[in-house]
């Protein structure tokens, strides 16, 4: 009996032995399994994820991209790149304090909307095709039906196929090329007889060639040249046509020959060249390429100063080449013109043909202007210091000192009653001096507000000329005296 309890108890400790040795081995198993159904698992859910993750790229590809920089506008372009669409907007108020008569002139504290101008641009298969859209509804210019137009054109970039190829542009409103450094940030208008002479900002009716970013054999710069064919004379834009069958051409030049050489010393050299040739044809008065006037530019009612005769025959040419060189935070551009054209005298022959022999040749005359002007910028201030900023850097204080010249006159052989016949001018030629200085305060890139000061001094002042500005040196109303006087602009502008 005690044999067998003992072998009883023998037996239970086997078995608990036996129990202890595989239960491990039974809860590594169950473990492992665990394991292996939780590495499925993850497996699984990481393939769903990428899968997620695939479509979710997909869908963003297949959305337009949106771009926004400052002064450039808003662009939208496909994923694509089949389509895009650009907006943009110039915005310019002043506050204008001008000397001289309020009747005639705006006086202090009147607003001035300079700029009034959304824009929208559509660009179609890559931008091969270039549509653009501009309105002008500034301050002065939203009286008319037709003076909305600011751009309307149509571009072909055919460089896109070889570089060597050109932009083709045609429109009822194209982009005109003035001289390249014709004006700066720190200049409130153009020259007075680039923004008088009919060529002003250059827009025409018509199309062009451009050849843009040319390479310079020997040089480390770029160059472009422009040429344009003048449908219905140049500023006959905004869409208005003539029956005039003549037309002008304007070709344009522009070089800077160390622009990728990395040297501030250098790559800040520019020199650029503009020539118009315009066709006057003395049928139609309806254009501006048969004259040339000249005005204060401040304000929607400016000062007539001098003007010539708006009939004519031949060839009007305007030469003007410009210069500029830049380093660090000082700019320097220089800007000339020298306008040209034949009249005649209308009040004594139809046209400049003549009706009787003799006519013409007593009444032919050749109608002159020129100008130079230099234009000195320099970033003053901004938050890393003195003499350090840009446009494009907030809270930077910048300021421009510029000075101008411009003579014109009439040189005719008879019936001189007809030259200048518009301000009473009976010496026929003026010279004008501006003097300016400009402070500009960048808030933000494209945001700022700025105050001019200008300096005019006319000789041969017109008589409403004297009375409109005040004469501070010559307040006599007497025909072709000398008069001086300070205008004074407040600007705030903002470029979307």
């Amino acid at each position: 009996m005690k044999n067998r309890l003992l072998g009883i108890v023998a037996l239970g400790f086997l078995l608990i032995a036996f129990v202890l040795a595989l239960a491990p081995v039974v809860r590594a198993g169950g473990v492992d399994d665990k394991i292996q159904t939780l590495e499925n698992e993850l497996s699984r859910l990481k393939s769903e994820q990428m899968e997620l993750k695939k479509e979710a790229v997909a869908a963003a590809a297949a959305l337009p991209d949106f771009s926004y920089r400052p002064g450039a506008g808003l662009t939208i372009t496909a994923a694509d790149q089949s389509w895009a669409i650009k907006f943009g907007y110039e915005y310019e108020h002043h506050m204008l304090f001008l000397a001289g008569n309020d009747a005639r002139r705006e006086g202090d504290f009147q607003l001035f909307g300079r700029r009034n101008r959304p824009a929208v641009y559509y660009y179609w298969d890559k931008g091969f095709y270039e549509f653009k859209s501009e309105l002008d509804m500034d301050g002065d210019e939203t009286g008319g039906k037709d003076t909305l137009n600011q751009r309307s054109a149509m571009l072909i970039h055919f460089e896109q196929m070889n570089p060597l190829f050109p932009t083709l542009t045609f429109g009822m409103d194209e982009s005109g090329a003035g001289s390249k450094y014709r004006s700066s940030d720190l200049t409130l208008e153009l020259p007075t007889l680039d923004r008088n002479n009919g060529f002003n900002t250059g827009s025409h009716t018509g199309l062009g060639f451009l050849w843009e970013d040319l390479p310079t054999p020997g040089l480390p710069g770029n160059q472009q040249f422009h040429y344009y064919w003048v449908i219905h004379g140049m500023g006959r834009s905004d869409g208005r046509a003539d029956q005039s069958n003549k037309m002008d051409h304007v070709v344009y030049y522009n070089i800077n020959p160390f622009a990728q050489a990395k040297n501030k010393w250098i790559d800040g050299i520019g020199f650029s060249m503009l020539g118009w040739f315009g066709n006057i044809d003395d049928r139609n008065s309806t254009n501006s390429t048969s004259s040339i006037g000249l005005r204060s530019q401040e304000g929607p009612t400016r000062v007539v100063l001098w003007t010539s005769p708006t009939r004519g025959a031949g060839l009007h040419t305007y030469l003007s080449p410009s210069l500029q060189y830049k380093v660090g935070p000082y700019q320097l551009r220089f800007a000339a013109g020298f306008d040209r054209y034949n009249t005649c005298s209308t009040s004594a022959v139809t046209g400049c043909g003549g009706t009787t022999a003799g006519a013409a040749a007593t009444t032919r005359g050749r109608v002159s202007a020129n100008y130079w002007k230099f234009m000195n910028d320099i970033m003053v201030w901004s938050p890393k210091g003195f003499l350090t900023g840009s446009a494009t850097t907030p809270n930077t204080l910048g300021m421009g000192v510029s000075f101008e010249r411009t003579d014109a006159k009439c040189g005719f052989t008879g019936a001189t009653s007809n030259c200048d016949q518009a301000t009473g001018n009976t010496d026929h030629r003026i010279a004008i001096h501006v003097m300016e200085v400009d402070l500009r305060y960048w808030i933000r890139p494209a945001l700022f507000v700025g105050w001019v000061w200008k300096e005019y001094d006319v000789s041969n002042t017109p008589t409403a000329g004297q009375v409109a500005t005040g004469c501070k040196k010559n307040s006599n109303t007497v025909a072709n005296k000398q008069c001086s006087w300070d205008d004074f602009v407040l600007r705030f502008g903002w470029n979307f």
